[in-house]
């Protein structure tokens, strides 16, 4: 039968025996087009590996297809192109979006490691005013730098006085003295920390 085939049969021929179940002559016009299809798929592609698995997907969808549509096909030439055509782009699309996914979670990754690399500088940044800010309070008594800690920490003054044992309103004017303190020698006003 494979004698049959080597001659130059036309595709119309070809499609014809295809819609009987002749199955040599599907190859026979697959091979007949196998370079224009590779050509056609170089050309946008211009990747070996991906190149080959493109014609592979090609070659599936016309064997998948063919039976059904083989008395439908005006010219085989263009029909076999068309599927090409089709995989190509679906492949660039989705290259595409894979390319826009990965981008994203690269620049959400970018914009994470960002944020935390500025949070721990100020938290460094923090802990180097902290001690500037213990040294001045230091300078005015131990009795403050024990309610600076318990503030930095970010207990309550309620929180403070309970832990220190003393009435809520000598934390608070204890507070209100260092505030004053931090503020003329510093020139910004201290805030609690919040705690998380």
């Amino acid at each position: 039968m494979e004698a049959e085939y080597s001659t130059n049969l036309s595709d119309v021929i070809l499609l014809a025996r295809i819609q009987n179940g002749d199955d040599d002559a599907l190859v026979v016009l697959i091979e007949k087009y196998e370079r224009l299809l590779k050509t056609i798929i170089h050309h946008e592609i211009h990747n070996a590996t991906e190149e080959a698995d493109i014609y592979q997907e090609t070659i599936l969808a016309v064997v998948r297809r063919i039976r059904r549509q083989a008395d439908d096909i005006d010219s085989a030439e263009q029909w076999l192109t068309q599927i090409a055509r089709s995989k190509y782009k679906a492949f660039l699309v989705n290259a595409k979006k894979q390319s826009l996914i990965k981008e994203s979670v690269e620049t959400d990754y970018d914009a994470t490691a960002e944020q935390e690399r500025q949070r721990h500088f100020q938290q460094y940044h923090l802990h180097g005013r902290v001690l500037e800010i213990r040294e001045v309070v230091e300078e005015i008594g131990s009795i403050y730098v024990e309610v600076f800690e318990l503030w930095e920490q970010g207990l309550t003054e309620a929180e403070s006085a309970a832990v220190l044992k003393l009435p809520p309103n000598t934390v608070k004017s204890r507070r209100n003295k260092i505030r004053k303190v931090v503020r003329e020698h510093f020139g910004v006003s201290l805030t609690p920390k919040k705690r998380e």
